[in-house]
């Protein structure tokens, strides 16, 4: 019996090697494959060049290098922007756009050569600069044009061209505006143009003109070129750009592209370069022109202002009559003193004017009264009039001692004193209205003067407010116009910080891409690798019984031994020819098993599998041939009633009427069913007629009494039972059975039939179990590769 290999997940390099060589067909195909679509590839693919560019970006955001100090009025420091800001508007897709505008990238020229690439369609395709085809095509911008769509251009005689285009699908697009216009489903155009004429069709609009210089079109050669709108172009363009910095802290960028068409990208850089520069100078313009005008607008309204605050100051002052706040109020302080001194006099004299008119009027009756005092009074007429009574109350007073009232005397001094007092009453009356009028006139001038003192420290306010007004505009617009100067100078003097340092250069000396070494190699690794992986992947795929280690993975059931694979003629010769792989095979299983039946009684073994097609008739034939030719007595039990293939192996007649089934039946005896097999010391029985009822002729008592008599009259008795995982049978005979073998066959038996016998032998349902792996190709498995030869020594 074979020693079982033990199962391991790591991987056995001389396994794998040994699988892939047995596979080297299909690793020559894979590389010659890999080797041809590479090469196809070479030939397809234009070559791609790069390009590169470097320029200086400053370090100002706007304006010239003082833009950013102009008005200074919240002195604030120029910062400048950061480099991925410079980097992004360099990138973006406005100054692509502007750049793109700027050149005739709206037409592509293409060249396809008459190769055998191009039998069927224009597959190897080079992209053309302008002026390199026979032809210019200058399209109407203002209308809608075929866009997407490879576009042929034929000479059709002296003097015209043949433009014809056909796809299932194409768009109608504004060129300049990258506007859609609508999508045409099969395109057809095919229209005959004269030169230097207007091409007029509804999906095409364009003028056709043979190219100054250049030579007859090549035959060898087809032509067509390719609509583009400015964002397609934009869109194109912008993703094959790069820009990044020379260095961290550099602000020197260099601009890196990719092109088929070197003199196409060249252009493209300088380009973008340009627009980029000329934007810079711009905004700083466009920054110094605001800053000239908003100064010029802010010092026209200065300037209004400044008149208007002027002229609010004088008429302040000629309305209010405010010169000097301080000077005026101090006078008006003065004047306050002396009209109050004044008030207070001229009220004083009135209460003496009315304390005197009422004395008077209150004694005007009486003969003889007191001279009213004079006191207080400084009028020279009422103290003459107060003076007269006085001399005339004395002269009364002397008259009346001695004389009496009748005198003509007194009555004259009487009647002269009653008309003194009536004149000095008179006088009074009169003075205490003068009195009055002058009171109303001093409380008048009182009134003014004192609004005016109270009124002093509004004008003031009101003066130094509009005085601080004059003054600021003053300052302001001062200020404005020497800073307009300053902008002015700035705008005249203004330059751009920002630099072309190197014009575009193409990188290396030739493409870039495609290498041909790294596509070679490339070419290589992918048709071994992926012959590799098919192979691998199948192998792990594969649930199929490959090799004594697929056993070992998934049963513990011992090992008698394999059986090589063997050709048509092979098996027609086995009975006879005593060497060969399948003679020897058999023969080692052979030996094995009369090993291990080495002091026990194993006369009647089994051979089973678990479907059809695995060879267990096989297996059981040329194993009773094997212990014949050994000089055993054997017998060969077909027990598989339901499919009969025994007889066929020994020339015997396939429809005899005696055999098993007749046996069992009781329609034939021993001798009856029992036929030489033309091996010596080998006896066969059939199946014979096919009954209707197997399982219960197998499991019937005669069955039992012929396998007890045959045991008794042979060596070994070889019972070809029927399939294990197909019908029941085999379960019926296994009681009887001494010993058992499951035949597998390589690359045909699937995992899981060997699980479910696994499952009986654990269980110990079937006992005495031994395995053979049928049909092993030698060569193609790396456990038994050597004995191939060792099989073709023992032919020698």
């Amino acid at each position: 019996m074979e020693t079982r290999p033990t199962s391991t997940d790591e991987i056995d390099l001389h396994v794998l090697f040994f699988k892939l060589r047995n596979r080297w067909p299909i690793f020559l195909a894979s590389v010659l494959l890999a080797g041809f679509l590479g090469y196809v590839y070479l030939q397809l693919k234009a070559p791609v060049y790069d390009f590169r560019a470097t320029m200086l970006l400053g370090n100002q955001s706007s304006g010239s290098k003082r833009a950013q100090e102009l008005l200074q009025i919240l002195e604030v420091q120029n910062k400048g922007v950061k480099m991925e800001d410079e980097i992004g508007l360099l990138k973006s897709a406005d100054v692509v756009q502007r750049a793109v505008a700027r050149l005739p990238f709206a037409v592509s020229y293409f060249a396809a050569p008459d190769t055998w690439l191009n039998t069927f369609r224009d597959l190897q395709v080079r992209e053309r600069l302008a002026g390199s085809v026979p032809f210019r095509v200058v399209p109407d911008m203002q209308a809608p044009q075929l866009t997407g769509v490879r576009i042929y251009v034929e000479p059709a005689g002296p003097g015209r061209y043949r433009v014809h285009a056909k796809a299932s699908k194409g768009q109608l697009y504004s060129l300049p505006t990258s506007e859609l216009v609508r999508e045409v489903l099969d395109v057809n155009l095919d229209q005959t143009v004269a030169v230097g004429d207007t091409l007029r069709h509804p999906l095409l609009t364009a003028v056709i003109a043979p190219e100054p210089g250049f030579p007859a079109a090549d035959a060898s050669e087809q032509y067509y070129f390719m609509l583009n709108t400015q964002a397609a172009m934009t869109a194109a363009l912008q993703s094959k750009l790069l820009v990044k910095p020379i260095d961290h802290d550099s602000r020197i960028v260099e601009l890196l592209t990719q092109g088929t068409v070197p003199a196409k990208q060249m252009q493209f850089l300088d380009t973008l370069m340009a627009v980029f520069v000329e934007d810079d100078l711009r905004e700083k313009n466009i920054t110094g022109a605001k800053t000239v005008a908003f100064l010029d607008a802010e010092i026209a309204n200065l300037s209004d202002s400044l008149r208007r605050s002027a002229a609010a100051l004088s008429n302040f002052r000629s309305s209010r009559g405010v010169v000097d706040v301080g000077v005026q109020s101090g006078e008006g302080i003065r004047q306050l003193g002396e009209l109050e001194a004044m008030q207070a006099k001229v009220a004083t004299n009135r209460k003496y004017y009315a304390n005197m008119l009422g004395y008077l009027r209150d004694n005007q009756n009486t003969g003889q009264m007191v001279s009213p005092s004079s006191v207080g009074i400084e009028d020279p007429v009422v103290n003459n009039l107060i003076l007269q009574l006085t001399d005339l109350n004395s002269q009364r007073a002397a008259l009346g001692v001695n004389a009496s009232t009748n005198n003509p005397l007194v009555t004259v001094l009487d009647e002269r004193i009653h008309t003194a007092k009536q004149s000095l009453i008179q006088t009074l009356v009169n003075m205490t209205r003068a009195t009055d009028i002058a009171l109303r006139d001093l409380n008048q001038q009182l009134g003014r003067v004192r609004g005016t003192i109270s009124a002093m420290p509004e004008n003031e306010r009101q003066l130094a407010r509009l005085k601080g007004e004059s003054d600021f505009n003053d300052k302001k617009y001062n200020f404005l116009v020497e800073k307009r100067s300053e902008a002015a100078i700035a705008l005249a003097t203004n330059a751009t910080d920002k630099k072309v340092i190197d014009q575009t250069k193409m990188v290396g000396n030739g493409p870039s891409a495609p290498k041909a070494p790294l596509v070679a190699l490339l070419s290589l690794l992918g048709g071994l690798l992926l012959p590799l992986g098919f192979v691998l992947l199948r192998d792990k795929s594969n649930r199929r019984i490959q090799s004594k280690e697929d056993l070992s993975r998934i049963t513990n059931i011992p090992l008698l031994g394999v059986v090589a694979h063997g050709s048509s003629a092979d098996k027609l010769t086995m009975l006879k020819e005593v060497k060969g792989p399948i003679a020897e095979s058999f023969r080692s299983i052979r030996v094995n098993l009369q090993y291990l039946s080495a002091g026990l009684d194993k006369k009647l073994i089994g051979v089973t599998s678990s479907v059809p097609g695995e060879g267990k008739t096989f297996c059981t034939v040329n194993l009773a041939a094997e212990m014949a030719q050994s000089g055993r007595k054997v017998l060969l039990l077909e027990c598989d009633l339901r499919r009969p293939t025994v007889a066929g192996y020994f020339n015997i007649d396939t429809h005899a009427e005696h055999g098993l089934s007749s046996y069992l039946m009781g329609l034939s005896t021993l001798d009856d069913c029992r036929q030489p097999s033309g091996v010596p010391h080998l006896d066969v029985i059939c199946c014979g007629p096919i009954p209707p009822n197997p399982t219960e002729l197998l499991e019937s008592a005669r069955m039992d009494k012929l396998l007890q008599e045959l045991r008794q009259q042979y060596d070994y008795v070889l019972l070809d039972t029927p399939p294990v995982g197909y019908v029941a049978e085999f379960f019926v005979l296994v009681r009887h059975l001494d010993a058992n073998i499951y035949v597998v066959r390589q690359n045909y038996t699937d995992r899981g039939l060997v699980s479910q016998i696994n499952e009986l032998y654990a269980e110990k349902k079937v006992k005495q179990l031994y395995m053979i792996i049928n049909d092993m190709h030698f060569t193609k498995t790396y456990e038994y590769r050597y004995k191939k030869n060792a099989y073709a020594y023992n032919q020698s």
